[in-house]
């Protein structure tokens, strides 16, 4: 291990082999736990669709003076089940739109029973009032309908992303999301290529790869351990700047989340190490030359 010819080399591939066990970790995460089932399942998990449905019921409150419709037509016939249903739509669609270059276009599913009730709302004020059931009066109705389907849309939007498709943040992060499963292929690859370097730079003293993928990996888990244990302890995440109810637990609850399997990943990389080294520790040593064997192999030695 010592020698200048294979300890040089040693160094740089364990050097290059931390971040690529670094990028594995990151790359397997990604791959694990961002998908639409689970995306779906963390949010109902997390009572996301709660929050989204007083969000909508706050906003029909804030405007019942100004439009003159009670909240009581949008809040009596909106229920958590189709708000559920709703955010569930946006999120496939998400990933949707992630796996084929940022084409988002979410249609939240039609509500019979709000629609009745503004068809009602709308009848029972024209004939109170004798306002005129012309096109003008049909239009004014299939607007409000459409309106309140866009609200609900943008309260069940729980990642903002109507508003990052609108800025082209989304068709960015669909180059890099659909090609996650070549970037995952390329981070474990170079990890198991970098360690076949050392097997053959080793190839007399097998038993030294063990010290430096111990090393390495040691090193790799303390790095994805540190800033990640920091993140949950100081509770980074909640000075997230969007306050809306349901985009703020969604986005910090995801974070927390991502960041706690990096960093149980990162402990198991980080012992490994620790295995390995010790593993080292029990076959790197030096066979003791037995005293019989001394003469003559200093002998031979002489003779050389």
């Amino acid at each position: 291990m010592k020698k200048v010819s294979t300890y040089i080399p040693s160094i740089i591939i364990s050097v290059l082999l931390v971040f690529s066990l670094i990028g594995s970790a990151a790359a397997l995460v990604a791959d694990v736990s961002l998908t639409a089932g689970k995306t779906v399942s963390f949010a109902e998990k997390k009572s996301v669709d709660e929050r989204a449905l007083a969000a909508i019921e706050k906003y029909y409150k804030e405007k019942a003076p100004a439009t003159g419709i009670p909240a009581s037509v949008y809040t009596d016939n909106i229920s958590i089940s189709y708000v559920r249903e709703v955010m569930e739509i946006y999120i496939r669609e998400t990933y949707s739109a992630l796996e084929h270059n940022g084409k988002f276009a979410p249609k939240v599913p039609e509500n019979q029973a709000l629609e009745a009730a503004l068809d009602k709302f709308f009848n029972d004020y024209a004939d109170e009032t004798g306002y005129e059931k012309d096109e003008k009066f049909e239009k004014k109705l299939e607007a409000t309908k459409k309106n309140a389907y866009k609200n609900i849309g943008d309260c069940c939007d729980i990642f903002k992303v109507n508003s990052m498709n609108s800025h082209g943040l989304l068709r960015k992060l669909s180059r890099l999301y659909s090609k996650r499963y070549l970037l995952t292929g390329i981070a474990c690859g170079s990890a198991v290529f970098l360690i076949l370097l050392l097997l053959v730079i080793h190839r007399k003293r097998k038993c030294e790869v063990f010290y430096w993928c111990g090393v390495s990996a040691l090193i790799a888990g303390i790095i994805g351990i540190i800033p990640s244990a920091w993140l949950i302890s100081d509770k980074y995440y909640d000075s997230f700047a969007i306050k809306q109810p349901q985009v703020f637990r969604a986005y910090t609850k995801a974070l927390y989340r991502l960041t706690e399997l990096f960093m149980t990943v990162s402990v198991a990389i980080a012992v490994t190490g620790v295995c390995l080294i010790v593993v080292y520790k029990f076959t790197g040593k030096e066979k003791p030359v037995p005293e019989a064997a001394k003469p003559a192999a200093e002998d031979a030695g002489t003779q050389e």
